[in-house]
């Protein structure tokens, strides 16, 4: 097994906003949120149970 870089290793906590069942509405719900301040909001989109999940990231950005 190759070997994970320290950054990496921390889980990524995110909370539930809105579930969609489209990627495309998933991403355009995201670009919504992100037009006016894109550098202050981190989001994940995770495929659950037929449907595409937009969550808030709280925790676990990558650190450099």
């Amino acid at each position: 097994m190759s070997h994970i870089r320290r950054a990496f290793t921390r889980p990524l906590v995110s909370r539930k906003i809105r579930s969609f069942p489209s990627l495309i509405q998933a991403a355009a719900f995201v670009d919504r949120l992100t037009a006016s301040n894109r550098n202050d909001y981190a989001f994940n989109i995770v495929q659950q149970d037929g449907c595409w999940t937009v969550c808030n990231v709280i925790s676990g950005e990558v650190q450099s």
